[in-house]
């Protein structure tokens, strides 16, 4: 059996989840990839990854949100 590519999960409150779509839009604009050198498909395959992110409950731990109770 073939082992799962292991990945990074993070939790981002909506705001927050924002902030980095406009920053990572912003760096496509301004073609930061291309000057840092990175690679493109990658860059466009995280574009895509962030894009599609889907909501979730969030744990104790995340940074910058008042936790309150789910109904």
């Amino acid at each position: 059996m073939s082992k799962k590519p292991n990945g990074i999960n993070i939790q981002l409150t909506p705001c927050q989840f924002d902030y980095l779509y406009e920053v990572i839009m912003m760096a496509y604009e301004l073609d930061v990839p291309e000057q840092k050198g990175w690679d493109m498909q990658t860059y466009d395959n995280m574009v895509d990854n962030v894009t599609n992110g889907t909501s979730t409950y969030l744990t104790n731990d995340v940074k910058g949100i008042l936790h309150r109770p789910v109904d």
